[in-house]
């Protein structure tokens, strides 16, 4: 069983942050945050060489850069806490899997009425409940190949 749930958080939950984190890191602006972080660490230089080398945003659409991040963290930390909660679907795992829609939808509603940073898209909060739903569905789909045991 513990295989299968490094398998998961594997396929499920570090890759998709993975690519949602190059796809910040190689076409976003880079005055964002991150990049401060990234010079106070010491590898900024290797970061702007590496992005100057890629030029990935001649290759994705705006609606990778900008938005598919809104659905990549939002089912991600939905499967992790799935994967936590052994795949079990109840009232109180529905409410723990729902947590990362609802942090999205909220931090966008956040940004509209100007609590905080950021810019404020309509198509990211539409990603958010589809990707919180979207990993609800997996762990539900995971939770019953486990009780046929095909996992």
């Amino acid at each position: 069983m513990k295989k299968t749930f490094t398998k998961h958080i594997i396929l499920f939950v570090a890759l998709p942050i993975l690519i949602g984190g190059l796809i910040y890191i190689l076409t976003r602006p880079d005055r964002l945050l991150m990049f401060d972080w990234f010079n106070q660490i010491g590898i900024g230089e290797n970061i702007a060489k590496l992005r100057h080398e890629t030029d990935f945003k001649q290759f994705l659409n705006n609606w990778i850069i900008y938005n598919s991040p809104a659905w990549i963290w939002t089912f991600s930390l939905t499967v992790l806490l799935g994967v936590i909660w052994n795949y079990k679907m109840n009232r109180e795992s529905i409410i723990v899997l729902l947590i990362p829609l609802l942090l999205g939808v909220l931090s966008g509603i956040s940004q509209k009425i100007g609590v905080i940073n950021g810019t404020y898209d309509f198509v990211d909060m539409i990603l958010y409940i589809i990707g919180g739903l979207s990993g609800i569905f997996l762990i539900k789909f995971l939770n019953y190949k486990h009780k046929i045991k095909l996992v």
